[in-house]
């Protein structure tokens, strides 16, 4: 490409942000825009002026994308990108370029990150790609952690020109109308360079730009030249004087220097160079590559230094394959110690990156080791390290072998480090399955070791699965080990959920058992919390059964106290919830055991109940076990106060896995003596819905042999009352053969008359009322709470709680204690609206508004919680806690069911009425 971008097929886009919300303005950037699009869009300038996009203080970082990728499409011949602005750093030190809303705090989230410039620039059709940025650490788009000698792993075809090194602050100063480096930018496109050619080609802007700011000492620019791109003509340069057409003298030196380059001197060859490559440019570098061929290595170092000054760079980029093939290496590396010594580092860029990509893998190392002896170290790691980063994988494993087995073994370690650390995964897993089998084993393990390091959790599970699939499993073994202890918790548990995704379960499952053994309590707990942030929920749960089995008591406790800190309570509930769901009998028993041992009632009790859900042969094995392990759960004394504690369905799913298991407990927890009558009803109710119907006969039977009739009378009606039509006729059968037992069930029936409404307030609309059909409702009692508070919040007698629950003087109840609360007296019934259908979390419904501020009025529900017909989070956390405190909630997630009943309904209703 030896013309000025063509206009019709060329893009721009200049972007500058000057000011900020969040950082400091920058005002001399409003000025960097308009200046440049003066200059470079219009009749006589490179780009049409409709080819050009100026964007000053965009308001998204959207904007900017899609200018750019706009741009990136459109362009076949040239694109230009230029950003004047904040350049910003993430957590992980990549570049963003900041916009007017772009935070330091949040940088990700509001900066625009350099990959959305970089993958529209790398796709686009366009033949020349060039990025300009005049910003804060601009070389991080080089893609480089370091400032050495040459990077030499960038894509073909993109030039760039930053304003500040890598870790540099670019200079914006005060006062003046561009920022430092814009402005001599702007002042070598406007004026020009003296003593260039007629076309300025970005190579020598760059050295007038960079020489300028030298000058002015202020920050050095940095350029990447890819693929020979800087030497193309950019701008037309205005200073330019056209020199007078040789006279036939010169004509006839040309032919001489053309003929016979030994004998011109160094100005001489220069002057025929830049003579002959305006018109003659193959001569040109025939020219340059016979000189490289006969001259003394002596006289080419001045002799190139000279030509790139002149901006001659294609001729001797041409011709300098010709000095590989001619010269020995011990040459070569002369003419770079020569070249470097009078700072001609352009030139020796070039002359390293042809090496790279022409020599042969022995011919490059030995090309490396003659720059060692001339005390070149830095510039032969440079050679070895591009030359393993950019041949394929073949090459590279040779070119590691020949340093192993030669003079530069120290150069080894450094040339792993860097293919290990910026090849793809793919390459490091094939460079190590070669390097191992050829007793090189020291270098695959360190290849290894440095992916574990530094690369990313889905890198080292693509390696993982290759070396687990070869047989390699003691290798993958140390990956796990080493980003243990190099990179913490959350990068394993990301590795765990990566090796999932892989498939590898067995290696995820070792990962995570290294951790349980290996870890102090604190790494653990993050570790498990960081699994289930990942979605790996059945990882996290074997983590914790592991831990209950591998640690002590006290180390199990600190864990879960810890886990408790870290997570939320919803998640924490999650992994509990999976733990009873998941578990096997024997797993689910040990955690109950330590989680019990450790302190922890709660998650202990959760998983205890959560379980007795699932198949009855998994509930009675647990029950076996926790039998065995001697468990407070099955203690005569707790399962004697579970009426007082526990809603019946529990009960009764307990009653049936002891049943299975324990009969003799079963037989404790179906005990009637000293129950009330409605404990009984609820009892065999609850017995009959969980299909336990030999149970349910059984405390029937026992009723016939322990009560009265005038108590069997009672329970009969009190189970008619729940529908248990079945029950109350098998009951009045077998007490039948009293010959008294009819005549005081009629009796007892008259004394039970038809309750009458009760009107606690007059009610609009009183014909859309209905009685309410709830005569008793659990409560769960709260700290200092005492029966006259919980009769006063309900409007009951408190002789009637009294009643209810057999409380004795002086009354004492305690805090988590179920009490059995009477909701109707004198044959009064309470008066709801009816329960509306469909009112389910989640849903829009005409009447959550009324629900809310019902449980506002109770006290559930905060006040500043602004009422509408959704029934969304915070309306569900009311109604759950709603539900916990009266133990309404249902299976699978009783304690935190967000779900509104038809008791929960009435119940609000009474307590947002004051009773």
């Amino acid at each position: 490409m030896d013309h000025l971008p063509c206009p019709d097929r060329s893009q721009v886009v200049l972007i500058g942000a000057s000011r900020y919300f969040h950082l400091d303005d920058l005002p001399a950037v409003q000025a960097n825009v308009p200046a440049l699009r003066a200059l470079l869009c219009g009749p006589d300038a490179p780009f049409s002026t409709e080819s050009c996009v100026a964007l000053v203080d965009p308001a998204t970082t959207v904007e900017v994308s899609k200018a750019v990728q706009k741009a990136a499409r459109e362009a076949t011949d040239t694109l230009l990108i230029y950003y004047a602005g904040h350049g910003l750093l993430d957590d992980k030190g990549d570049l963003h370029l900041a916009v007017p809303q772009s935070d330091n705090a949040s940088v990700y989230d509001t900066a625009v990150p350099y990959d959305w410039i970089r993958r529209p620039i790398e796709s686009t059709g366009a033949a020349r790609r060039i990025v300009i940025l005049d910003c804060c650490y601009g070389a991080r788009a080089f893609g480089v952690q370091s400032e050495s000698v040459i990077d030499l792993a960038e894509v073909d075809g993109t030039y760039v020109m930053a304003a500040a090194r890598e870790t540099a602050v670019a200079l914006s100063p005060p006062g003046e109308t561009f920022t430092a480096f814009t402005a001599e930018l702007i002042e070598t496109l406007s004026k020009g360079v003296p003593g260039a050619g007629e076309l300025l080609d970005l190579n020598v802007i760059f050295r007038n730009v960079r020489g300028r700011l030298k000058a002015r000492s202020r920050p050095t620019p940095l350029d990447l030249d890819r693929n020979g791109l800087g030497a193309t003509p950019f701008i037309r340069n205005s200073a330019y004087v056209p020199t007078e057409p040789p006279t036939d003298a010169q004509h006839d030196m040309l032919h001489v220097l053309e003929s016979t380059p030994r004998t011109a001197t160094i100005a001489q060859l220069v002057a025929s160079v830049s003579l002959l490559s305006e018109k003659r440019a193959a001569t040109a570098g025939d020219l340059v590559s016979t000189a490289l061929q006969v001259r003394a290595v002596a006289e080419l170092a001045p002799f190139l230094a000279a030509l790139f000054e002149a901006g001659l760079r294609a001729p001797v980029e041409a011709a300098l394959p010709t000095l590989f093939l001619t010269r020995p290496v011990e040459e070569t590396a002369h003419l770079v110690d020569l070249l470097h010594a009078i700072s001609a580092d352009e030139c020796v860029v070039s002359l390293l990156q042809l090496s790279v990509r022409l020599q042969p893998t022995q011919q490059a190392v030995q090309f490396a080791e003659a720059l060692c002896r001339v005390d070149l170290a830095e510039h032969a790691r440079a050679l070895l390290t591009g030359f393993a980063l950019t041949r394929d994988v073949a090459e590279t494993v040779q070119l590691m072998q020949e340093l192993a087995h030669g003079e530069l073994t120290e150069l080894l370690i450094e040339v792993t480090r860097s293919v290990s650390e910026r090849r793809a995964a793919s390459d490091v897993t094939a460079l190590f399955l070669p390097l191992y089998v050829d007793d090189m084993r020291d270098t695959a393990a360190l290849l290894s070791q440095i992916v574990a390091e530094s690369r990313s959790a889905i890198d080292a599970a693509e390696m993982i699965s290759v070396l687990v699939r070869e047989g390699y499993e003691h290798e993958a073994r140390q990956i796990f080990a080493v980003g243990m202890s190099q990179r913490g918790p959350e990068y394993l548990a990301e590795l765990v959920a990566a090796l999932q995704s892989n498939q590898l379960a067995d290696a995820a499952a070792t990962a995570r058992f290294l951790a349980v053994q290996r870890w102090s309590t604190e790494e653990v707990s993050q570790f498990i919390a960081h699994l289930l942030a990942v979605g790996q929920h059945q990882h996290a749960l074997e983590a914790a059964v592991e831990t209950a089995r591998e640690r002590t008591v006290e180390e199990f406790a600190s864990i879960t106290s810890h886990l408790t800190e870290l997570i939320a309570d919803q998640a924490m509930g999650e992994l509990l919830d999976e733990a009873a769901r998941a578990c096997s009998s024997s797993q689910a028993a040990y955690l109950v055991t330590k989680l019990d041992a450790a302190g922890q009632d709660g998650p202990a009790d959760r998983i205890f109940w959560l379980s007795l859900y699932r198949p009855v042969g998994h509930a009675a094995g647990m029950l076996r076990h926790l039998d065995h392990a001697g468990s407070r759960f099955l203690s005569d004394a707790e399962l004697s106060d579970l009426l007082q504690t526990r809603p019946p369905s529990d009960l009764a799913r307990l009653a049936v896995a002891l049943e299975r298991s324990l009969p003799h407990k079963s037989e404790l927890l179906l005990s009637i003596t000293g129950r009330p009558v409605h404990q009984v009803a609820t009892m065999v109710d609850s017995l009959e819905k969980a299909e336990a119907n030999t149970l349910s006969n059984r405390v029937l039977r026992a009723v016939v042999t322990e009560w009265s009739m005038t108590t069997q009378a009672q329970l009969i009606i009190g189970l008619e009352e729940r529908s248990q039509i079945g029950c109350a006729r098998y009951l009045e059968q077998r007490a039948s053969h009293h010959k008294d037992f009819a005549a005081v069930l009629r009796t007892t029936r008259k004394q039970t008359k038809p309750a009458e409404p009760w009107w606690p307030w007059w009610p609009r609309q009183r014909f859309t009322y209905q009685p309410s059909t709830h005569t008793h409702v659990m409560y769960v009692v709260k700290r200092d709470e005492t029966v006259s508070d919980i009769a006063k919040r309900y409007g009951v007698r408190q002789a009637g709680i009294l009643d209810e629950n057999d409380l004795r003087a002086p009354y004492t109840i305690r805090e988590g204690q179920a009490l059995s609360i009477p909701l109707q007296s004198d044959r009064r019934h309470f008066m709801v609206p009816p329960f509306p259908r469909r009112l389910a979390p989640g849903r829009v419904h005409a009447d959550v508004e009324e629900l809310q501020r019902l449980l506002k009025r109770a006290g559930y529900l905060d006040q500043l919680v602004v009422e509408s017909d959704h029934y969304g989070p915070k309306t569900c956390q009311a109604v759950a806690r709603l539900n916990r405190e009266h133990l309404l909630g249902r299976p699978p997630t009783p304690n935190d069911d967000p779900r509104i009943t038809h008791k929960g309904w009435d119940i609000v209703h009474r307590l947002a009425r004051g009773g």
